[in-house]
């Protein structure tokens, strides 16, 4: 039976870019299973050798990084204590000198309770730290003797867990304890033969660190460099942002198809949250109806169209995907407007291919527009996505060079926003894909549902 609801469907359904169903109601009671991420214990994110050319490209022998991100990224471990708000607790130290291992440096209780169960990498050395022996005692300059690594207790009353055998083992594989993350950070250079080194550093406490331990390099900014490192995805990566995206799409469908039984941003943004949970992701925002406040509410009334804009992250790779609502009938010049934008963005990414400059993508959409007749202010704004929604390089940190400047790459996770930042013209509207840059174009790396879900 021909519903106006159909009519609408087919109003916008010849402008939007094809792709899977919305999720049926039992597909929104089913509860998914949580993804099997045991390949990140033995696939490493970090390609190596595209590392080691931008080393070279930048005159650093290694890269010495404490942000969580830049150590996740080199070491495939998310430092916990970062987690709980104490800052710098693990540093990760990559060679240009393939002959050089990997160096982590992280609490030795750490590497024993949370990363050793975690990590089946045996190509690498690990300097654990706990802390002074005796917090007392003036060693003179030196370093004092280390507290021994704290474990758990073994009672005998029953056999050792294979679980509990393998953080022992893996302790015991380790550096010997150093009585700080100064001193166990200075003794992985000097066994890397980084001595008077030129070291790129995310973070300059790094740099006065190493100046009250005696150790002598010369220090760089190095945030950006790992940010140009990962513009291109190892297949690791792309297998984790796969997974992220595609789960970020699925509770994005079903938030959607609910905006009527929700009844509430509120309760709407809440709805995305949760499904992205039950599917092994962690929620980090909703734009909703043009506002990422998460204190901002108000109803969902008929004839409401919104935008919607998820992002939300699997093992801290993230996906990002928009999409406009309509409740019941929207004002005409909605449709003209999702319409415009499907076709303007359909444009764009058929022209996507590696060499492309950041900069040429928002013209090829506001030309689009303006060949179609509408007047809409849409910034068709791309961005790189991987460990942070937004993972390129940035100016502040680029001695003078701009993000204008930078080109796409095969391999590369890009988004490019299409919101309208216009007011007054019936509601607000979004479409977000994440695409994979391949050798000769692009292709979504998720199922692509219709641009306007109808509810």
């Amino acid at each position: 039976m021909t519903t106006r609801r159909n009519v609408i469907k087919g109003a916008i359904g010849a402008t939007v870019v094809a792709g899977c169903a919305p999720a049926t109601t039992e597909e929104r009671k089913r509860i998914p299973q949580v993804p099997d991420l045991a390949f990140l214990k033995d696939n490493a994110l970090l390609n190596d050798e595209r590392a080691r050319f931008f080393l070279q490209k930048e005159g650093l022998d290694a890269l010495v990084v404490s942000h969580p991100a830049n150590v996740f990224y080199l070491s495939n471990h998310w430092p916990q204590l970062d987690r709980m708000g104490f800052t710098g607790s693990t540093v990760s130290i990559f060679s240009r000198d393939s002959q050089r291992p990997l160096a982590v440096v992280m609490p030795a209780f750490l590497y024993y309770y949370t990363h050793s169960p975690e990590t089946a990498f045996h190509d690498r050395l690990v300097f654990p730290y706990t802390q002074p022996a005796d917090a007392s005692a003036d060693a003179g300059g030196e370093e004092p003797a280390a507290a021994i690594a704290r474990t758990r207790t073994e009672r005998g009353v029953a056999p050792i867990t294979p679980l509990n055998q393998r953080r022992k083992d893996m302790l015991a594989a380790a550096e010997p304890p150093s009585a700080g993350l100064g001193w166990a950070l200075v003794k992985a250079l000097r066994a890397l033969g980084l001595d008077n080194a030129t070291l790129g550093i995310d973070n300059p406490v790094l740099e006065k660190v190493l100046g009250q331990h005696g150790f002598e390099a010369t220090v760089r900014p190095g945030e950006n460099t790992i940010r140009r490192i990962r513009l291109a995805k190892s297949p690791t990566e792309i297998r984790l942002m796969r997974l992220a995206a595609q789960q970020n799409v699925d509770a994005a469908v079903i938030a959607a198809n609910s905006a009527r039984e929700a009844g509430s941003l509120g309760a709407l943004r809440a709805r995305f949250f949760s499904e992205a949970e039950l599917r092994g992701n962690h929620a980090v925002f909703m734009v909703v109806n043009g506002t990422s406040s998460e204190v901002y509410n108000e109803p969902i009334v008929e004839g409401m169209a919104f935008s919607i804009d998820c992002v939300s992250q699997c093992r801290h790779y993230h996906g990002d995907f928009a999409r406009t609502i309509f409740v019941g009938e929207p004002h005409p010049h909605m449709i003209k407007a999702t319409q415009g934008i499907a076709t303007a963005w359909n444009d764009i990414r058929e022209q996507l291919r590696p060499g492309m400059r950041f900069v040429d993508i928002p013209a090829i959409g506001k030309a689009s527009l303006k060949k179609q007749g509408l007047e809409l202010n849409v910034s068709f704004t791309p961005h790189s996505v991987g460990l942070f929604h937004t993972d390129h390089p940035y100016p502040d940190l680029m001695e003078g060079r701009t993000i204008e400047g930078l080109v796409l790459e095969e391999n590369m996770v890009l988004s490019v926003d299409c919101p309208p930042i216009d007011a007054g013209i019936g509601g607000t509207a979004h479409l977000e894909d994440l695409m994979l840059i391949t050798k000769d174009g692009a292709e979504p790396i998720h199922d692509v549902p219709p641009g306007v879900f109808v509810v």
